[in-house]
């Protein structure tokens, strides 16, 4: 979507200085601040501003707790792996792999499944704490294992679980805000899964040096425990935190004039409310050009990121300590909220989401060629494997983009990124078999230029996917 979207402002007559209360006047301040700019609120009249701070201080912040977890007990399992479990448990071969197979059979048999749950039979503030709380627990089970199999069989009930979050979360993100706060929203939401991931490292970082062995534990398995008890207050708060949707919200923050208001607000933004979902609505997502013309380049994104996944396993093999291996790529987590919230906001403010999506495709299609050729310099691939992260900036601004072009269809919208994910997971159970074998790492024969095929295609489906929308205007 080449074109600037226009924003949803509302114009409001100036209120005199001397009938303005000191609060009034500090928000009037606070209105035009560097932040309030930046967050996407320095439009907005006072009354909206007031109800997106509540959506802000309640939602927003409990579903960047519940991503955080979400990632954190998805991604534990390459921690554990280079942190004593591959020796302890003998998994020499291609094992690690496998796990993340497992774990992605879930996500896809689960995906659709969950968010037809949400549109049709349970609220998204029942559903999606209450798998919560069970993937914890079944998380913390994982730190008793004795073998593979066992952590198979888990991670297969993980994924499952695991499945209502990602899509259930971004569809919901898609119907509090508009067009000038998403993206940045998106873009934050996405980037606690790089935070999670260096806090991932350095708790097992820290559980290797000061639990391992203690209690008849390794500290791998410590790791799993931690990650479990961490997500269990987390998933209890979501029953109260999440407000549903604006049309059919019961949550305890907003009154009656708030949620009145809210339904006001999504109508005069185009958010169509969510309508009965039936068979036939479902054939009319599955047959419109919309969800297919999203899919491809949501999916080349995701594929042509993959390569940061198996940084920590070339620093294994420099013969790195395993407090290194796992904190050591933390700082490409870092440099990934850096690039996503810099894509996010760029996107939000020029409103050209296909423009920035392919800047970033680009970069990361430079970064993938580094990675590629393999014998340069170390520091280039040093340079390399820490901006391989910048790929994982370009998938918010992909996400944002697909809701404002469904924003007049609610049941597509939830359906949107949930079908997205069927894909990528099921790409991400196969893929990293064939193009990073754990037995040839660090080196892989053909991989990364594979990656940088997926970016170039992730490029092309942009243009396809902009030149329909616009066919449609």
């Amino acid at each position: 979507m080449a074109d600037k979207i226009s924003g949803d402002s509302v114009a409001v007559r100036p209120i005199p200085e001397d009938a303005q209360s000191d609060s009034e006047a500090v928000q009037d301040k606070l209105k035009g601040s560097w932040w309030s700019r930046l967050w996407g609120t320095s439009d907005l009249d006072k009354q909206e501003r007031k109800y997106v701070a509540k959506v802000d201080l309640y939602f927003f912040s409990y579903i960047m707790l519940g991503y955080f977890i979400k990632t954190l007990d998805q991604t534990n399992i390459s921690n554990a792996f280079v942190s004593g479990m591959k020796e302890d448990l003998k998994l020499y071969g291609n094992e690690r792999n496998y796990l993340n197979t497992y774990f992605n059979i879930g996500i896809i048999i689960g995906t659709v499944p969950s968010q037809m749950m949400q549109l049709k039979y349970v609220r998204p503030s029942v559903w999606i704490p209450s798998c919560e709380l069970a993937w914890s627990i079944l998380v913390m089970a994982m730190g008793g294992a004795k073998n593979v199999q066992t952590l198979y069989a888990l991670r297969l009930f993980v994924g499952l679980l695991e499945s209502c979050s990602f899509p259930g979360y971004a569809a919901l993100l898609g119907s509090w805000y508009n067009q000038g706060q998403l993206g940045k929203r998106v873009a934050v939401f996405e980037q606690m899964g790089a935070i999670s991931n260096m806090f991932s490292g350095y708790l097992q970082a820290a559980l290797y040096t000061g639990l391992n062995g203690v209690g008849g534990l390794a500290g791998w398995q410590w790791l799993f425990i931690f990650d479990g008890i961490i997500g269990i207050p987390i998933s209890i708060w979501g029953y109260w935190a999440i407000p549903d949707l604006p049309h059919n919200t019961k949550a305890f923050y907003f009154n009656k004039e708030e949620r009145e208001y809210g339904v006001k607000r999504m109508d005069r933004i185009g958010r169509a409310a969510p309508r009965e979902l039936t068979l036939k609505v479902v054939k009319r997502i599955y047959t419109s050009w919309h969800i297919w013309a999203f899919i491809f380049p949501y999916l080349m994104v995701a594929n042509a990121a993959m390569g940061s996944q198996f940084f920590n396993l070339w620093l294994k093999a420099e013969k790195y300590s395993v407090v290194k291996v796992n904190t050591i790529p933390t700082a490409g987590s870092a440099l990934q909220v850096i690039f996503a919230l810099t894509f996010g906001t760029i996107a939000d403010a020029t409103g050209k989401r296909m423009h920035t999506a392919n800047a970033a495709s680009v970069f990361v299609i430079m970064i993938n060629i580094m990675l590629a050729i393999w014998y340069i310099p170390k520091p280039a691939l040093w340079f390399a494997f820490f901006c391989s992260y910048a790929g994982s900036a370009v998938q918010p601004v992909i996400i944002t983009w697909g809701h404002e072009i469904t924003q007049h269809d609610a049941e597509l919208r939830q359906l949107l990124v949930a079908t997205g994910n069927i894909f990528t997971y099921t790409f991400s159970a196969w893929l990293p078999i064939v193009l990073f074998p754990t037995y040839d790492a660090p080196h892989y024969k053909y991989a990364y230029q594979m990656l940088i095929l997926f970016g170039g295609f992730s490029i092309i489906g942009t243009f396809v996917l902009n030149y329909l929308h616009k066919r449609e205007l």
